[in-house]
């Protein structure tokens, strides 16, 4: 790793939900550096006097995995990137580091004009799912 590692991407607080309960926490996003020629991304929330932590290739994958982390306990991160409509392009991951997805709309190509959206930007609550009902939505929109 270089000298320049590991690099603050994202550094704000950001809505958490669950059931009855809305909370603004800190989230983090690091650059840590490289594995060879894949990038290490890191992403850190601190949720209710705990720490969860998840590393990936691309920042959307770590939300993913820190997400995993934190939905069984009921919890949910109001960010774009976890809405059930958006997912990022295999560009967006490899280019851009995963750090802006596409909203996806029923019957319509995304646009970058349009539809292309912050990954950790805040998203309304009502829009947001699941990874199996992102997942879901990603395969429909797909088909």
């Amino acid at each position: 790793m270089s000298g320049d590692h590991p690099r603050l991407v994202v550094d704000r607080d950001v809505l958490v939900v669950r059931p009855e309960v809305r909370r603004q926490e800190p989230l983090r996003v690091w650059l840590d550096g490289h594995d060879g020629p894949w990038p290490v991304y890191r992403v850190e929330l601190r949720l209710a006097g705990d720490r969860f932590t998840a590393t990936a290739p691309d920042a959307f994958e770590a939300l993913v995995r820190l997400r995993r982390q934190v939905e069984p306990h009921g919890w949910a991160v109001a960010v774009q990137g976890a809405r059930r409509d958006a997912w990022p392009s295999g560009m967006a991951r490899d280019m851009g580091g995963g750090l802006r997805v596409y909203v996806m709309r029923p019957g319509r190509a995304v646009t970058t004009e349009d539809d292309l959206v912050d990954t950790f930007a805040d998203a309304p609550v009502d829009l947001l799912g699941t990874i199996a009902e992102q997942e879901a939505y990603r395969d429909a929109w797909h088909a």
